[in-house]
């Protein structure tokens, strides 16, 4: 395995172990979590997707995980084994559906916090993939980019552009996998 591979696989079974997936759980209650907890528990769930689209077989991934916890291994396997009876398109957008149910859940306890704060963040990169998100569900349904692209703030419209193209040329699994790096970028670098 890669050096590269390897750090991350550690960095990702540390986050695994960190941030259990508390009410993330369609129809349960998001409980106390934070627009932070919600982003960091959708990265950890789409890199683990990453890695599967990418033909980590079970073994393979849990092995790539080192020192990963047993309830980690366990959110592991439950999710290869929604990829496996749901398929990994439809369970990308599962756990898509549950960030933006987690994040409106936190908004609705908390509200809106200052632009300027670590929460703040996060927020913010909560929005920004629930907007890219939706541009793929609509182009999913049979939108054109002319149904789209008027809707949307003109500041996402470039973006937006990019993912039908992408949608147009490789499907919704290559738009799943840039949401996901999107995601991961704005986690760790807006900070």
């Amino acid at each position: 395995m890669p050096a590269a591979l390897a750090s991350f696989c550690l960095a990702l079974a540390c986050g695994l172990q960190a941030y259990p997936a508390q009410g993330s759980g369609p129809g349960q209650t998001f409980g106390q979590q934070s627009y932070e907890s919600c982003s960091l528990i959708t990265s950890e769930y789409v890199t683990v997707l990453q890695l599967i689209h990418r033909g980590f077989s079970r073994p393979a991934l849990t092995e790539a995980l080192p020192g990963i916890s047993e309830p980690a291994r366990q959110r592991v396997t439950a999710l290869y084994d929604t990829v496996e009876d749901q398929g990994l398109a439809q369970t990308w957008g599962a756990v898509n559906s549950e960030y933006v149910r987690c994040a409106t859940a936190v908004h609705d306890r908390v509200g809106q916090p200052p632009r300027i704060s670590r929460e703040g963040h996060f927020h913010f990169c909560a929005g920004e993939n629930k907007v890219r998100y939706q541009v793929l569900r609509a182009a999913m349904q049979g939108a054109s980019a002319g149904d789209i692209l008027p809707q949307l703030n003109p500041i996402h419209r470039p973006t937006a552009k990019a993912l039908l193209t992408l949608y147009g040329e490789d499907g919704a699994l290559a738009v799943y996998s840039a949401l996901a790096d999107e995601l991961k970028h704005c986690i760790n670098n807006n900070l």
